[in-house]
């Protein structure tokens, strides 16, 4: 009796053993699978990621403005996210060049030249974030979107020290700088931070 016991209790638990497998073996995505529920497309995966970075307005409505940017995937929403901050940075620099064309009081001259040796230098930096992020080398690509925002913040502190009228700069650096962290929070994303 004790032996014919112990045989239904080891079949017992041997198929329930063969189930929980059964189940695992079911359950378990396939890669293809996977990667399908796990990165929505589109539409859905630009809103899904703007939720995870600090200005989730100005992250949609950048990506949106991009054609074909809902076809993208994590990677390639990076991708966009940088060249916005690139253009961005370009075109600040191209104002302050703009601006050091004309008359200015000295304070404002040095504080426009320093700014736009900044802004040379983020545009440098976003160009290699970009190449970082190519390489799947994201705490690189990291590096570089970080250096960038502290060369808007410079422009920016270069101002207040040199006690100069408030920074003609000011609302493009902060845009600069809020594209750069939305561009950072995606690179992040990817690095599984």
């Amino acid at each position: 009796m004790k032996s014919i016991s112990s045989f239904f209790f080891v079949l017992l638990l041997t198929l329930w053993s063969y189930q929980i497998l059964a189940t695992i073996e079911v359950e378990t995505p396939t890669p293809t699978t996977a990667k399908a529920t796990a990165e929505p497309k589109g539409s859905d995966l630009i809103a899904k990621t703007c939720e995870r970075t600090l200005y989730k307005d100005l992250c949609k409505a950048s990506l949106y403005s991009i054609p074909n940017s809902n076809q993208a995937d994590l990677r390639g929403l990076a991708g966009i996210a940088l060249k916005l901050a690139s253009t961005n940075a370009t075109n600040i620099s191209k104002d302050i060049t703009k601006s050091l064309s004309g008359k200015l009081d000295p304070v404002m001259q040095q504080c426009l030249s320093d700014c736009s040796e900044n802004y040379i230098d983020a545009i440098d930096q976003i160009r290699d974030s970009m190449t970082a992020l190519d390489a799947k080398a994201y705490n690189d690509a990291n590096t570089w979107v970080t250096a960038a925002m502290s060369d808007a913040d410079s422009c920016e502190q270069g101002f207040d020290d040199q006690g100069a009228q408030e920074s003609p700069l000011k609302a493009k650096s902060t845009t600069f700088s809020q594209l750069c962290s939305n561009a950072l929070a995606i690179v992040n994303l990817l690095a599984g931070k």
